[in-house]
């Protein structure tokens, strides 16, 4: 018969287990409370409880510190950021003045002084060719004149000494030619030594004729052998007389007396007399100037730049020049600029060309005069759109630049910018300025003192 009572063995293995459960939750408990008093286990009693509301202490007044140093900065920024007057008299003592913010284009400019010049390479001081004594003069001081007018007619002797050499140096060509012509027609009656001579002096006398020819074309005349041999000895001799001479300045002159010495002086292109040292009778001279001409289709614009902004400076660069006593600028570009300095100004010449044109006005023209002083506006860069203030708007401030904006009739803002082009007491200015349609120009200084002075009683100067 099978019994259910527990065996000795079964209790003794059930006690085992128990009493090892039992060491395991004890040793759970003991670690829980170890961990949990810092594994005083309560032996150091009250002094546990002490070092820890210690610690609690302490980390308080941390955080208040804290607290308190974040709140006295932020305190600080907002009365820096923000400049409250009492009153609006008192802004009004102040001389403060709020200007508008424009948005437009920006151009930074170097601004310097110039002089109109003629066009160097369009300038021509003429004299004449041979020595001899004023004949007539056509052209007075200022007048216009086209390529090919005569300016000036001299009486020289050692023309018509070269005009008689042309002659003669014609008349013995020809007649080489025809005595060449006569022996090769009977060469069979005559000794080849005699061809062969005649052959030589032909061409002898044919160099001394172009060399007769360059001599006058030398001294400016328009000659050709070839028109001359057309025409007999008196059309020769009256064609001579009067060479180089328009029909304009021999009216009412009585041909057949006029002297063979006359060599008239051309102007060499369009332009204007501009300069004339001479009279009739007086002696001319090859070494002396008579007259000047000058193109004035084109003009130079000559200009001092400083030192400090020669670098600046380059091929291209727009300019905009006006004459003092005119009411316009003249535009063009830079086309030359010097390769060293001036030995007396230390100045760097800047040089620009102004076509005078069918644009350009007589009234233009009158203050575009060469000698004329004037200023000048050399273009750097350009910003074509930009936010725009006054320069004195813009204060600096603790290394940063900064504008201050009205908020009403006696708060002002601080906002932190950056600068960017600067021209003609206007400054363009880089940053967030939050659609403010106006800042404080005149005593701007005024808001940047009060907020030195608040950073001073702060501690942070």
């Amino acid at each position: 018969m099978t019994s259910n009572s527990p065996t000795p063995g079964r209790l003794a293995a059930a006690g085992s287990w128990l009493l090892s459960l039992a060491t395991l939750a004890g040793l759970a408990i003991v670690g829980w409370y170890g961990h949990h008093t810092h594994w005083t286990f309560g032996f150091a009693g009250d002094h546990g409880e002490a070092h820890e509301a210690e610690h609690a202490a302490s980390a308080s007044k941390h955080a208040s510190a804290a607290v308190e140093e974040a709140t006295k900065a932020a305190r600080a920024a907002a009365s820096e950021s923000r400049i409250t007057f009492a009153s609006v008299e008192d802004v009004k003592r102040s001389g403060i003045t709020c200007v508008p913010v424009e948005r437009r284009s920006m151009i930074d400019e170097v601004i310097v002084n110039g002089v109109v010049r003629y066009d160097e390479r369009k300038v021509a001081q003429l004299s004449v060719r041979a020595p001899g004594i004023v004949w007539r003069v056509d052209k007075r001081l200022g007048d216009p004149v086209k390529r090919g007018d005569v300016l000036v007619v001299i009486d020289s002797a050692d023309v018509g000494r070269l005009k008689a050499e042309f002659l003669t140096a014609l008349v013995v060509f020809e007649s080489k030619t025809e005595s060449l012509a006569i022996l090769e027609e009977i060469k069979g009656a005559v000794l080849g030594r005699q061809i062969r001579e005649a052959r030589a002096a032909l061409r002898e006398a044919r160099n001394d004729l172009m060399n007769a020819e360059q001599a006058l074309i030398n001294l400016g005349f328009e000659i050709s052998i070839k028109e001359f041999q057309q025409l007999d000895d008196d059309a020769r001799a009256e064609k001579m007389r009067t060479l180089g001479l328009p029909r304009s300045l021999l009216a009412g002159v009585d041909a057949e007396r006029l002297s063979s010495n006359l060599l008239p002086l051309v102007a060499p292109f369009d332009g204007v007399v501009i300069g004339r040292d001479v009279v009739v009778g007086e002696i001319a001279d090859p070494s002396s100037s008579i007259f000047e001409v000058a193109d004035l289709s084109t003009m130079w614009i000559v200009l001092n730049v400083g030192k400090e902004d020669a670098a600046r400076i380059k091929i291209g660069q727009k300019i905009l020049f006006r004459p003092d006593g005119g009411d316009r600028d003249f535009e063009s570009h830079v086309t030359w600029i010097s390769t060293e300095l001036d030995e007396t100004t230390r100045t760097l010449q800047v040089r620009a060309e102004i076509a005078v044109g069918a644009k350009t006005s007589s009234q233009d023209l009158s203050v575009l005069r060469a000698n004329a002083f004037g200023r000048g506006r050399i273009e750097i860069s350009r910003r074509s759109i930009g936010t725009v203030v006054p320069l004195e708007s813009v204060q600096s401030l603790g290394g940063e630049w900064v504008v201050f904006i009205p908020k009403d009739e006696t708060t002002f803002e601080l906002r932190t910018v950056a600068k960017g082009l600067e021209a003609a007491g206007a400054v363009e200015v880089l940053g967030d300025l939050a659609g403010a349609t106006h800042v404080v120009g005149p005593g701007s200084h005024v808001l940047k003192s009060r907020v030195l002075l608040e950073r001073m009683e702060a501690g942070r100067l």
